[in-house]
């Protein structure tokens, strides 16, 4: 007899009965609830194949090898990083299982062994970030400790065009509300000094010409992030409803 899910049991009546003296009671007209999703939504895929990184989705038949080989997975054991897995949820528009991958999804370190190894000539780790920016772009996954480090990395580097490696260590830990004690600041700050990287107050740099490039690049980055966003709400309605 086959084990089924509980979940998936529908038992119509349930009775007390006996029938020449044997107890035959139980349960009556039980019926299995089709295994059958209805929020699937192959729109995702669309999204993902649409991106300049993410166009070589369709070449994935599923063979785990990006998986095997991957160091996140096999060598540092971070089971829920799954590249082949990702890929075939957002095939598939499993959008709620793939949810639940919106941080590990970043865990990517970009060794790029997956893309050597694949078959079938998936660029998996762009396919994957793909993905991943499918989820922040329509607003899927929570703002990760990464999330704000970007976008800290980002204001300080369009602020003089050149990266102030005090300022965004201060910002950051702004962002995560924590504070780093002043002998650890002392030791990482005189490193930056020694190193010849410590950019910053009397010794701040700033790259030639950026009073005019500033405004391009941010012009750039809004355009890009309003194209996305846009591009992603319009992969499902404002309702949630399918088509």
């Amino acid at each position: 007899m086959p084990i089924v899910e509980k979940s998936l049991v529908r038992v119509q009546r349930t009775e007390q009965l006996e029938i020449d003296g044997i107890d035959v009671s139980g349960d009556w007209n039980t019926f299995i609830e089709p295994r059958v999703r209805a929020d699937l939504d192959l729109r995702i895929v669309d999204w993902v194949r649409a991106q300049p990184q993410g166009d070589t989705i369709d070449r994935c038949w599923q063979c785990g090898t990006c998986t095997a080989g991957c160091c996140m997975h096999t060598d540092y054991g971070l089971e829920e990083f799954n590249p082949r897995y990702f890929i075939y949820l957002a095939q598939i528009g499993y959008e709620e299982e793939l949810q639940r991958y919106a941080q590990a999804i970043w865990r990517c370190v970009s060794c790029n062994k997956c893309v050597e190894r694949c078959p079938k000539g998936v660029k998996v780790e762009e396919v994957v970030h793909t993905i991943g920016t499918y989820l922040e772009a329509s607003g899927r996954a929570p703002e990760t400790p990464a999330d704000r480090f970007d976008r800290a990395y980002t204001d300080n580097l369009l602020d003089r065009g050149i990266l102030d490696e005090a300022q965004l260590f201060r910002s950051y830990e702004k962002l995560e509300g924590r504070k780093t004690p002043g002998r650890e600041l002392l030791r990482m700050g005189a490193a930056l000094l020694l190193s010849g990287r410590l950019h910053t107050g009397p010794l701040a740099h700033r790259t030639k010409g950026w009073r005019r490039m500033r405004p391009v690049l941010q012009g750039l980055l809004e355009e890009d992030l309003r194209r996305r966003r846009a591009s992603a709400r319009t992969s499902r309605p404002a309702d949630g409803s399918h088509p």
